[in-house]
């Protein structure tokens, strides 16, 4: 079952669907995500309680899942699952191929990926749910009505952040989530001063790139304000760095008219770049360039001033490299 499906499903129904387990599995565990998952149903009036399996005790967990208790059906959610060894999730999950209640139970894997795929563990009763590791900004209505049903879908604040962050893992959606539902007035504010210490602007340095390339100095530098207390000066050496190296074989490549090896070597380069601007470089500019950034890299290793950076700036835009 895919993850949108899943939860387009519970927003609508307010309910699980058909089966008894949902099994979960990913790289990472999105804790934030599932406090909200379990705190939607419980508001819902979902009878869930936590399972800790972080004993090991698998025999204790298989009778207290088929036992039927005083209140009836309960939803677990087995917390720590995902610490279990290989062994004893395998346990566990082919334990769950054929559970069919009295509960029903949710879960999440690390461990198990290939063998959720295969064919041992898709049965009628056991949902098998990937999580990506990233969802786009866009989708941030997938998950904010976990968190509050009071958000209104194309809000100021979600517009906004999708101009500023390409992906964000479930964890972060669902933390912006909540600081959409809080902010109220003051989503400016939060723009401006807080979300750079909160996530990384991926978007920021893609359009900061293209204004490099392009050498469209007013709006570069404007970009440049917002973004450059992020990182010390190092990363901003090595990033330039890395941007006018593949900048350069981009160039050398195009130049020979080898468009197989151009697409190859685009990967990171903007858009701009890539469709039209690489034609206005000579590879000894590209070539200058970054000659003056690693030498900049050894002088701010050595103790040398960050005001370099400065520099190179002002000699790229007046094109003193050529």
């Amino acid at each position: 079952m895919l993850l949108r499906i899943f939860l387009e499903y519970i927003r609508k129904t307010k309910k699980l669907p058909q089966g008894h387990v949902f099994c979960f599995f990913g790289r990472e565990y999105p804790s934030l995500f599932f406090y909200y998952i379990v705190l939607f149903f419980k508001k819902n009036n979902i009878h869930i309680e936590h399972l800790s399996c972080g004993g090991g005790d698998i025999a204790r967990i298989k009778a207290l899942l088929a036992t039927m208790s005083f209140t009836g059906m309960i939803t677990y959610f087995l917390e720590d699952f995902h610490i279990l060894t290989t062994k004893k999730q395998q346990e566990l999950l082919e334990y769950m191929t054929s559970y069919t209640g009295p509960h029903c139970l949710l879960l999440f894997s690390t461990n198990t990926l290939n063998e959720l795929r295969s064919s041992q563990f898709s049965t009628s009763v056991m949902n098998n749910i990937a999580l990506p590791e990233t969802i786009a900004s866009r989708d941030l209505s997938l998950v904010r009505f976990l968190v509050s049903d009071l958000i209104q879908d194309k809000t100021v604040f979600a517009l906004q952040l999708a101009q500023v962050i390409d992906t964000m893992s479930l964890d972060s959606a669902c933390l912006f989530a909540y600081y959409e539902l809080v902010l109220g007035s003051n989503v400016e504010d939060f723009f401006s001063r807080w979300l750079m210490y909160i996530a990384t602007p991926t978007s920021s340095l893609f359009v900061l790139s293209q204004y490099f390339f392009n050498k469209k100095v007013q709006l570069f530098f404007r970009q440049w304000a917002i973004i450059s207390p992020l990182y010390a000066p190092q990363f901003w050496v090595t990033f330039w760095a890395d941007q006018v190296w593949r900048a350069y074989v981009f160039c050398d490549v195009m130049k020979q008219k080898n468009y197989v090896d151009a697409k190859k070597a685009q990967y990171k380069l903007p858009f701009s770049f890539i469709n039209r601007d690489w034609s206005s470089y000579s590879l000894v500019e590209l070539c200058n360039a970054h000659d003056f950034l690693t030498i900049m890299d050894f002088r701010l290793k050595n103790g040398g001033s960050e005001i370099g950076l400065e520099h190179f700036y002002i000699r790229f835009f007046g094109n003193a490299f050529k």
